[in-house]
């Protein structure tokens, strides 16, 4: 491809425009992996682990940091204004170039729940759910771990308090796994006012889905109705000429 077929204005433009799709594309698993670091970060330092699942901690925890790494690589590349989208971005690369700074990523949670109020009509769609759903299960499942390790209960390892905050939060509730401290009994209980809501929104979310679809029908319906009574008007008028 010829250079001078495309003028650097087009050329810069697109770059942009491929800068804003990787952003769009890469905010959700980003934001994912932002709420999956907090018992990766959490773990080693407050919990009684073994040496295995230490290890396996701080691999992901490498993984993910490798992850993110490359993501801010990528988009300086692309960028046509690096130095303007460094400055603008400094948080984030601070948290890649500096270990001790990635519970930094976490402000992504924090950025990302700021945004959703301001629009209310977004705080229900599927993707604010999903987010809320995740953090709601992770960050009580790290709180009830670090509570509830040293009481003899069951809920003292994360495997088995990310079951019990999957299990409440979807309002199963088998009832094999309880909190035994006062404060994990008060994160259960957020969890289940949580499920509630977040299930609730997604009935909401269906049903208006629904809806939209049943009017789209009647809609329909009405236009061809239309369309046959004319087509039936000409053909009747073409009889009687």
């Amino acid at each position: 491809m010829n250079i001078d077929q495309h003028p650097p204005t087009e050329i810069k433009l697109r770059r942009e425009i491929l800068l804003l799709r990787i952003e769009a594309l890469t905010e959700f698993p980003l934001m994912i992996l932002s709420i999956v670091m907090i018992p990766l970060l959490v773990g080693p330092f407050f919990w009684d682990m073994s040496a295995k699942s230490e290890q396996v901690f701080l691999a992901l925890n490498a993984f993910i940091w490798a992850l993110f790494a490359v993501d801010m690589v990528v988009k300086v590349l692309v960028s046509t204004k690096k130095i303007r989208y460094v400055r603008s971005h400094w948080l984030e690369i601070l948290a890649v170039l500096v270990p001790w700074f990635r519970p930094l990523r976490v402000v992504r949670v924090i950025i990302f729940a700021v945004r959703s109020y301001r629009g209310l009509t977004r705080i229900g769609k599927p993707d604010f759910l999903l987010i809320y759903a995740i953090v709601l299960v992770v960050v009580s499942a790290t709180l009830v771990t670090t509570l509830e390790q040293h009481q003899s209960s069951p809920l003292g390892t994360f495997d088995n308090s990310l079951w019990w905050a999957i299990v409440t939060i979807t309002t199963v509730g088998y009832g094999d796994m309880v909190p035994v401290t006062n404060a994990g009994r008060a994160i259960a209980f957020v969890v289940m006012l949580g499920g509630i809501g977040i299930f609730g929104a997604i009935t909401a979310n269906l049903a208006s889905m629904f809806s939209r679809s049943d009017s789209l029908d009647t809609d329909l319906l009405v236009e061809l109705k239309a369309e046959i009574q004319s087509l039936r008007q000409e053909v009747g008028s073409i009889n009687r000429a």
